[in-house]
C-alpha cells in the first residue's frame, strides 16, 4: 500500500482540488494525508466523496489556518488512536495481521516554538511500543544542506532537530527524486529551496519494512511537493526477505565507495536501523548490477560461441583468453548439485559456527551470553565513541578460535 501526503495550503480551492485528482490518477495512493487544509470536517466529507475514498477523518481550521485530514480506501484497515492540531496518529492493520502505528506531521511553522515541537516528538515516541512511522511536514532541517538559497539555517535548529531524532530512535528513510520538497521565490535572486518534509521510523518498523521507499513528487502549483511513502512488508511472500551478500559485487570497482558513501551519509543513530538501511541499499544495488553481470555472461557466451570454428593459433589464444573469463563468470554465480549442495552447507554451516571468543585482554569466553556481551561491548566502543568518522582504528579487538586452537 502506498501512503501521500501533501501540504495542500487550502483543499477548499478548484485548483487544488484538480491537483488533488492528478495525484490520485499518477501515485493511486491507498492512504492520504493533507496538512493546512484551512477547511472544516464538512468541507472533507464532500472531498471524500467526489474522489471516491472509503472513510476519513479531519482536524478542524483553527481560526484562518491549519487543518488535517487522512482519508484511505477500503483496502486500508486503520484505526485513529489520537490527534491534536499537529498531528494524526492511526494503527494500520495490513494483512497477515501485521500492526504499526502511523503518525501523520505537521509540525509547528513558528521558529519561536521549535523546542516546543522537539518535546512535542519525544512524547509521541512514548506514546505505543508496536513498529513506528512518522512522516510529513517537519518544518525543521537536519543538516545545512538541507536549505539552497540566502540565509543559512541556524546551526543551533539543526543541532537541536538531529538531537531530537537521535532521542527518539528514529532513522530517516532516504528521499529519492529530488533533494528539496519547499521552495520560495523560484528564480529570483533570492530563491529559496528547503527540505521540509521526510519520514522516520524507529528499529521495530524497519526490521518490517526494510525495502521501504520515500518518493517526492514534484507539482508546478504548489509551494510544497507531496512525498509518497511505499511501505514493502517482506512478510506477505512465502520466504521472508533476507539479506545475502554477494562475493560477486567486490568485483565492480564502484561498489565499495557507494556504501562507505551511503554509510557515512546516515546520521548517526543506533547501530541496527544503520545496518538495516545499508543492508537495503546493498541489495538494491545487487539488484542492479545482476542485471549488469547477466549481460556480462550472455556476452561472453556469444564470443565463444562465434570463436568455436577457429583453429589458428591466434584465434586459440582468444578462445583460451576468453574461456578464462566465462569460467570466472561462472563460478561466481554458478549453481551446484544438492548432493555437492548438502556438503557445502554442512561445512559451511560448520565453519561459521563460533565456539570461543578471544576479548582484547586475551581473555578465552565460549558462553553464548558471555560472548554476546564481548560482542556488544566491541562494537559499543566503535559506534558509541569519539570514533564518529569510522577512520580510526579500535585499540581493543576480538578474535574467533576453533576447538583445535583451544587444544593446541
Amino acid at each position: 500500500m502506498n501512503y501521500l501526503s501533501w501540504n495542500c495550503r487550502g483543499v477548499g480551492s478548484l485548483r487544488a482540488v484538480r491537483i488533488l485528482g492528478d495525484l490520485l490518477k499518477s501515485s493511486n495512493p491507498d492512504f492520504v494525508f493533507l496538512s493546512e487544509t484551512l477547511v472544516e470536517k464538512k468541507d472533507i466529507a464532500e472531498l471524500v466523496k467526489k474522489i471516491g475514498f472509503f472513510d476519513y477523518f479531519a482536524v478542524d481550521r483553527v481560526g484562518r489556518g491549519g487543518g488535517l485530514a487522512i482519508m484511505w480506501k477500503r483496502s486500508v484497515r486503520c484505526k485513529v488512536i489520537d490527534f491534536s492540531r499537529n498531528h494524526i496518529d492511526v494503527h494500520i492493520m495490513e494483512r497477515s495481521n501485521v500492526s504499526w502505528r502511523l503518525t501523520c506531521y505537521y509540525g509547528f511553522p513558528e521558529r519561536s516554538r521549535r523546542h516546543e515541537a522537539w518535546n512535542f516528538l519525544r512524547r509521541l515516541v512514548k506514546y505505543d511500543n508496536i513498529p513506528w512511522c512518522i512522516f510529513r511536514d517537519f518544518n525543521d532541517m537536519l543538516c545545512a544542506s538541507d536549505k539552497a538559497g540566502p540565509h543559512p539555517h541556524p546551526q543551533s535548529l539543526l543541532d537541536g532537530f538531529k538531537a531530537t531524532v537521535e532521542d527518539c530512535g528514529l532513522l530517516e528513510v532516504e528521499l529519492k527524486g529530488g533533494d528539496y520538497t519547499w521552495e520560495k521565490s523560484k528564480g529570483k535572486p533570492n530563491w529559496v529551496r528547503e527540505k521540509l518534509d521526510r519520514a522516520f521510523a524507529d528499529a521495530n518498523w524497519w526490521r518490517k519494512f526494510p525495502l521501504c521507499k520515500l518518493t517526492v513528487i514534484h507539482i508546478i502549483k504548489s509551494d510544497h511537493d507531496p512525498i509518497l511513502l511505499e511501505p514493502v512488508n517482506t512478510e506477505f511472500s512465502r520466504k521472508q526477505f533476507r539479506f545475502k551478500f554477494e562475493n560477486t559485487w567486490l568485483h565492480e570497482p564502484s561498489f565499495k565507495e557507494e556504501v562507505i558513501k551511503h554509510w557515512r551519509q546516515i546520521h548517526k543513530l543506533h547501530l541496527l536501523p544503520k545496518l538495516l538501511s545499508v543492508s537495503s541499499y546493498m541489495a538494491r544495488w545487487g539488484r542492479t548490477f545482476f542485471h549488469k553481470f547477466r549481460d556480462k555472461v550472455k556476452k561472453q557466451k556469444a564470443t565463444l560461441y562465434s570463436l568455436v570454428d577457429i583453429s589458428d593459433d591466434d584465434g586459440l589464444n582468444v578462445i583460451l583468453r576468453n574461456g578464462r573469463n566465462w569460467r570466472t563468470y561462472f563460478y561466481m554465480r554458478s549453481y551446484i548439485g544438492s548432493n555437492e549442495q548438502k556438503l557445502f552447507a554442512s561445512k559451511r554451516k560448520k565453519s561459521n559456527h563460533i565456539t570461543h571468543l578471544v576479548a582484547g585482554d586475551n581473555e578465552v569466553v565460549d558462553n553464548h551470553d558471555e560472548m554476546s556481551r564481548v560482542v556488544l561491548d566491541y562494537f559499543q566502543n566503535i559506534f558509541d565513541g569519539d570514533n564518529t568518522d569510522n577512520t580510526q582504528p579500535v585499540n581493543e579487538e576480538i578474535r574467533v578460535i576453533t576447538d583445535e586452537q583451544i587444544q593446541d
